[in-house]
Formats: C-alpha cells, sequence, structure tokens
C-alpha cells in the first residue's frame, strides 16, 4: 500500500466514524412460531445487514434463535423496528445503551412471556 492510500483509508475511516446511526429496538420474529428476539442496538442498519447475512450463509443471527433457525430456516425471520432513537449530544454512549435496554424492556412487557426468546 503507497502513502496516499494509506491517506485515503484513514479519511475513510473519519468519515464512517462520523456516520449519523441510529438505534432503537427491534423485533426478529420467526413466522412459523410466532416467537421474536426482542434486542436494543446503538446501530439498527448494522442489526439489519447482520440479519440478512445470516439469512444468506444460512446461520443464526444468535445463539437464541439456533433451535427453530434449524427447525424452520433462516427465511421464517424477519426484521421489525419497533422504535428508533438518536444519541443525544451531551449523551454518553453507555447512558444511550442504557436507555435503549430500558425500552427493551417495555417493549419486551408487550408480548407474552412464552412468545419471547
Amino acid at each position: 500500500m503507497n502513502k496516499i492510500d494509506g491517506i485515503r483509508k484513514k479519511e475513510l475511516i473519519a468519515e464512517y466514524k462520523q456516520q449519523d446511526t441510529t438505534g432503537g429496538v427491534f423485533r426478529i420474529w420467526n413466522k412459523e412460531s410466532g416467537k421474536s428476539l426482542i434486542k436494543g442496538d446503538v446501530n439498527l442498519l448494522a442489526v439489519e445487514n447482520r440479519l440478512r447475512f445470516s439469512q444468506k450463509v444460512n446461520s443464526p443471527y444468535t445463539i437464541a434463535l439456533q433451535q427453530d433457525w434449524a427447525r424452520y430456516g433462516g427465511d421464517s425471520f424477519s426484521l421489525e423496528i419497533l422504535e428508533e432513537a438518536k444519541q443525544n449530544a451531551e449523551e454518553s454512549l453507555g447512558a444511550f445503551k442504557d436507555r435503549l435496554k430500558r425500552m427493551e424492556e417495555a417493549w419486551k412487557e408487550k408480548y407474552p412471556p412464552q412468545s419471547i426468546y
């Protein structure tokens, strides 16, 4: 790699880190069993990309889904964004994650316990 490539790489990394991401609470729903994985994450786009990749390579998104993934296949799972949230300028990443966790818990209360992974 030459010096110009290294400088460009650093620029691209800096741009990526400055991207405005949207966090929130999502649900990965199994259309066959009706069960849902409900989680909060700081980057919903990354969640969507991870699920698509998992479906493409037929590997469970998370260990919690493994049994149903093997039984029904990755295509039986779909992503639903339940609530979006932006990190406040004065909010630390840790505080943002805590807020997302509280949002996640509030959403889990809306579903019957037997329908949650």
